[in-house]
């Protein structure tokens, strides 16, 4: 069995002209398509693994609630409305809290993800909370065959739009992919670009080549993905000096 994102159904059934919209033509199309680009066999998670996913998905839902009552505090003129709002902050911060708790205890009694965990944590800019969303959504970096497709799954790589000598607008990045991941990348590839000396002298070079702001952030999110996985795939802590410089 195999689970495939629904997007490339979609993308298989526009290359094949279907119109039809039934369920058996659903089914035989779903049939042809996994008979011509045979995908993954799927590979349940281990149950460490899935509770693990289950709360970093958990605390990750819960900084998404955070953002409304941030911004009705910025906007609420009453003292009463402001305070109501200060305190829903604080009871989201403290689920937070508990469950940054539930994270560290769940990697720090299991050798298999821990082990892992403290090897994305030799990557500076990758603290313990990255990690365990790193090593627990699905399909991990462990489970892909190379660091172009771990960027794809996680929607890090530039998207073009060009029909022969027409260019729409300039690339961006495709967010076709895992957003958990994406997400969980963001601000470790600020910091990156910091104190990371691999993902520093990348982003440079992109700014020396007049790249705006943004371009060197999403490149320095793929980047460091690159770097997880080669952690990852090979078992040992990182080097900046094996860095190819890419």
């Amino acid at each position: 069995m195999s689970v495939v994102n629904p997007r490339r159904i979609h993308g298989y059934a526009d290359s094949q002209l279907q119109r039809t919209k039934t369920d058996p033509a659903d089914a035989a199309l779903i049939a042809r398509f996994g008979t011509r680009e045979e995908p993954q066999p799927w590979e349940p998670p281990a149950a460490a693994e899935s509770r693990l996913q289950e709360l970093t998905r958990a605390k990750q839902a819960l900084q998404k609630e955070k953002t409304r009552p941030q911004n009705r505090l910025k906007e609420a003129g009453d003292e009463t409305v402001r305070q109501t709002y200060r305190e829903s902050l604080e009871e989201i911060d403290g689920k937070i809290e508990e469950l940054e708790g539930e994270i560290q205890e769940q990697v720090e009694e299991n050798q298999n993800l821990g082990g892992r965990v403290s090897l994305l944590r030799t990557i500076p800019g990758v603290g313990l909370q990255t990690a365990a969303i790193v090593v627990s959504e699905p399909r991990s970096l462990g489970r892909v065959e190379s660091a172009r497709e771990a960027a794809a799954y996680a929607g890090v790589v530039p998207s073009h739009h060009e029909s022969g000598t027409s260019v729409r607008g300039r690339p961006r990045m495709s967010k076709v992919g895992n957003a958990r991941l994406r997400r969980a990348l963001y601000f470790p590839a600020m910091s990156a670009l910091q104190c990371n000396s691999a993902v520093k002298a990348f982003g440079d070079r992109l700014k020396e080549r007049g790249k705006k702001k943004m371009v060197v952030l999403g490149a320095a999110m793929r980047k460091l993905l690159h770097i997880c996985y080669g952690v990852l795939k090979s078992g040992h802590a990182f080097d900046p000096s094996l860095d190819p410089g890419t």
